[in-house]
Formats: C-alpha cells, sequence, structure tokens
C-alpha cells in the first residue's frame, strides 16, 4: 500500500483580473492583477476580495466580470482560472449607467385626443342618465304595482282553493261507489 496523502486544505483560484471604470467614463484597462479566490467563499467574499485587491469603493458601483469574449460571468467561488495573456475584465460601473430613456412612442396630442373622447363619451351617457331618471323611476313604480297586482292575484287564488278545502267534510260514507 502507498502512503498517499490528501491535501486538506481549500483550494484557492488564482485568477487574473483587469480593471475598467467605467464609472469614470474610462474604457481603456487601468489595472492588471492576480486575484486568489477560496473555493469555498460566499458572493459578498469574493466582491470583497477583488474591492480590497483594487482598492475599489462597492458602494454606489456594480460590478461586471467579463470573460475574453466579452460574456458575462457571475461573480463567486467557481470562477475558472485563467492566464496573464487573457485575462478576465472587471468593469465598475455605476448603477443605472448604461440605461438610456427612450423618447416617448406616444406623441402626447394622441393621448389628448383619446382622453377628450373618452370625457366626451362619459359625459354623454352622463347627461343621457340624467335625462331619464324621472322616467327609470316611474318605470320602476310600474313595475312594483304590476308584481303587487300578480302576488294578489295568487294570494286571492290560494284564498279561494283553502275556502273549497275547508267546505268538505266526511260523513263517513261514500255517496258513489269506487270504480275499482
Amino acid at each position: 500500500m502507498s502512503n498517499v496523502s490528501v491535501d486538506q486544505s481549500p483550494r484557492v483560484a488564482k485568477v487574473w483580473i483587469a480593471l475598467r471604470r467605467l464609472d469614470k467614463n474610462d474604457d481603456r484597462v487601468v489595472a492588471l492583477r492576480e486575484v486568489s479566490i477560496p473555493a469555498a467563499a460566499e458572493v459578498n467574499k469574493v466582491i470583497l476580495i477583488i474591492t480590497t485587491t483594487f482598492g475599489l469603493n462597492s458602494c454606489d458601483v456594480i460590478f461586471k466580470l467579463r470573460n475574453n469574449r466579452g460574456c458575462l460571468i457571475p461573480l463567486n467561488s467557481s470562477i475558472p482560472a485563467n492566464s496573464k495573456h487573457m485575462p478576465f475584465v472587471l468593469e465598475v460601473a455605476k448603477i443605472f449607467q448604461h440605461v438610456r430613456p427612450e423618447p416617448r412612442t406616444v406623441p402626447m396630442t394622441v393621448i389628448n385626443k383619446s382622453m377628450k373622447t373618452r370625457l366626451q363619451t362619459i359625459d354623454r351617457r352622463i347627461q343621457r342618465l340624467e335625462e331619464l331618471l324621472p322616467q327609470i323611476e316611474l318605470r320602476r313604480n310600474e313595475k312594483l304595482s304590476q308584481e303587487i297586482e300578480c302576488l294578489n292575484q295568487k294570494l286571492r287564488f290560494l284564498h279561494k282553493r283553502m275556502q273549497v278545502v275547508d267546505s268538505h267534510s266526511w260523513k263517513g260514507v261514500l255517496t258513489r261507489a269506487p270504480l275499482w
């Protein structure tokens, strides 16, 4: 048996990073440094290591790490190792620095016209309702009186039926022979 010992020390990735300060409107690479990132480090720890290595203030800036093809790489402990000749580029930018507001797509005149037509239609509907208000109340009263009259007819019918039922009584003898 061979005596092989496994190194239990945490692995450290050596990464070359070039710094580009976009927050200072500078497109050129300012610094190139080798950064050691532990394998089990959290994201906040990785950002702290990078900021201390380059002497950056991380409160009002955003960090973007790009590979040599320009693709974004997540800032975590699994950043792959690279060489000095093909370093990752750390772009330091202001918050919302690259967001450009677009001009309004709908001109204000169109919005004003549409709002005016909506207001006019609503105003016309309200005027129509105000004109019809007395007629609506009359229709309601007529409908109520019709329903009351219908209910009175049903009550009279039921009252007659109840009187007919009460008038019949059993005399104990069948007056006609049943047909069964």
